[in-house]
C-alpha cells in the first residue's frame, strides 16, 4: 500500500458523477473491506505527501 494514493482530475474540463464529498463513502467502503485505518490514511493522502517530500526536497 505504499504506493496508491487518489487523485483528482476535477480541473473544470469533465463532468463527473462524483467528487470529492464522496471520499467518506470510499473510507467507509475501504473500512468494509477489511483495510487498516493506517493503510486508508496512506491512500488519502500519506503517500502522496510522502513521495512529494522525498522527491521535491
Amino acid at each position: 500500500m505504499e504506493s496508491i494514493a487518489l487523485g483528482s482530475d476535477f480541473d473544470g474540463s469533465v463532468t463527473t458523477p462524483f467528487d470529492v464529498t464522496g471520499y467518506p463513502l470510499l473510507v467507509e467502503e475501504m473500512l468494509k473491506q477489511g483495510f487498516t485505518a493506517n493503510e486508508i490514511k496512506a491512500i488519502m493522502g500519506e503517500n502522496l505527501k510522502r513521495f512529494l517530500l522525498e522527491n521535491l526536497s
